[in-house]
């Protein structure tokens, strides 16, 4: 199984170089992720400026690993209609991401925006992000990740999209598991207006998330009640890990 990976973090994050480490003990494994961090561009694409690729190791080895400079839908762009056009992959991964991917947040975030190219091109994806990432949360993911894979995309050949949030602590197994409805997320106070030293107004794009109740089980509740989420592209045929 070839598995492309990207993220919005940078080809230096963490969350993305050490689970491509882990993952490549049982897949082959390409990664081809932004030179620098590009969270928050949702599916912005680079057109006035050409794109530098840097290869960041040998063509033999795994992990492969390259870098562009551009944002992640160009990392995917780049990756399934140049690169791997004559070894395209299985499975497109994006993550894992640091921080909460949940509710209509999805719209913005470069994390989901990457994992969801794979659908131009009739490639199922996966979108993985974690509430704060750390190497020993990361490590506690590594397994249950590998499971999911097995599980939904090689002996379910689900072919659609799975955007999965992990909460910072707790178990990750199935029994913490839920497939749940896409929430939403809102927020108030979102400008930040300041004035520095020399008397000029600037701002911060910021925000306090607000929480109400929805009338279906979401991504946003189940998140903050401590579960692993998944949220799907079709209707889901995976409930807790088991097809229904």
């Amino acid at each position: 199984m070839h598995i492309l990976m990207c993220n919005d973090d940078g080809i230096l994050a963490d969350g993305l170089r050490r689970l491509a480490s882990y993952l490549s003990q049982y897949y082959r494994i390409t990664v081809v992720a932004p030179a620098n961090e590009q969270s928050a561009k949702s599916h912005a694409l680079t057109t006035e400026i050409p794109l530098k690729l840097d290869a960041y190791n040998g063509e033999d080895e795994n992990p492969r690993l390259y870098a562009l400079t551009g944002t992640p839908s160009d990392c995917m762009k780049f990756g399934l209609s140049y690169l791997l056009i004559d070894d395209m992959p299985d499975l497109v991964i994006s993550g894992i991401n640091h921080g909460f991917n949940l509710g209509s947040d999805v719209l913005y975030s470069g994390t989901v925006s990457a994992a969801m190219e794979s659908c131009f091109y009739g490639i199922p994806g996966l979108a993985l992000s974690v509430e704060r990432y750390s190497p020993e949360r990361g490590d506690e993911m590594h397994p249950f990740i590998l499971e999911l894979i097995e599980k939904i995309y090689v002996k379910g050949q689900f072919d659609g999209l799975l955007n999965v949030n992990f909460p910072l602590r707790g178990a990750c197994d199935w029994d913490h598991f839920k497939m749940v409805s896409q929430g939403l997320q809102t927020y108030s106070n979102i400008i930040d207006a300041r004035i520095n030293s020399r008397g000029q107004d600037y701002y911060w794009l910021a925000g306090e998330l607000d929480y109400g109740a929805e009338s279906v089980p979401t991504d946003v509740e189940y998140a903050r009640k401590g579960y692993i989420t998944g949220v799907c592209s079709e209707t889901p045929e995976w409930r807790n890990g088991r097809r229904t």
